[in-house]
């Protein structure tokens, strides 16, 4: 597992063991990936919730109208977070504001420094999601948060049910599973790695990112 830099010192994505790419750029990779979005829809399309057909208007049988909405909602997170980085470096804004949202109701964030504790996976880091400003939102990026201006996306996913747990979604090896299960997962290994680490919140991870560069 490594840390790789999005727009440093703001932005980072874990890159996993035998991946290629970072879990950012895989998922930008994937969601605007005809074939990829194509199998996912035609898998799971039985399971798109009557929330998201009322909302958009298409049919379960529909999938290019839901490939289309995909690949444009994940272009417009990407287009965001650059936007929200740039600012942050020419100091227009100190943070990424309300952009990026604890991921459990239950969970506790820092609302001066950021970061926080997650009562739902029993960790002291903070997980977060950002879906952009569409509605509704298809697209979900997962994140630890580290400072209010300091995050590591830790997983991507296109959300069809109301609910993560019965959400569907593949895992690295393209079986069935369901976004939860892959956040669950996520989250205690990379936290784990954190930890491991003494990476607590921004400032240790420049730390961090300086040693592994040395």
């Amino acid at each position: 597992m490594e840390i790789k830099g999005i727009y440093p010192p703001n932005l980072y994505a874990i890159k996993y063991s035998g991946d290629k790419l970072n879990i950012y750029r895989l998922t930008l990779r994937n969601l605007t990936d005809t074939d990829y979005l194509e199998k996912f829809f035609s898998d799971f399309n039985t399971q798109i919730s009557d929330f998201l057909i009322d909302e958009l208007g298409y049919g379960r049988d529909e999938i290019e109208e839901y490939i289309i909405e995909t690949n444009d909602q994940i272009i417009d997170i990407r287009d965001d977070l650059e936007k929200i980085c740039k600012d942050i470096a020419a100091e227009r804004t100190p943070n990424f504001g309300s952009y990026f949202k604890p991921h459990s109701k239950i969970d506790f964030g820092n609302p001066v420094y950021g970061g926080g504790v997650s009562k739902e996976y029993g960790i002291e880091y903070l997980p977060v999601k950002c879906y952009g400003t569409n509605r509704p939102p298809l697209v979900r990026i997962y994140a630890i948060e580290l400072a209010l201006d300091c995050y590591l996306i830790i997983y991507g996913a296109i959300k069809i049910q109301k609910s993560t747990e019965k959400s569907p979604a593949f895992d690295r090896r393209g079986n069935p599973t369901t976004i939860e299960e892959e956040i669950k997962k996520y989250v205690h290994k990379v936290c784990k790695f954190l930890k491991d680490n003494s990476i607590i919140d921004k400032q240790t991870l420049l730390d961090y990112m300086k040693e592994d560069d040395e």
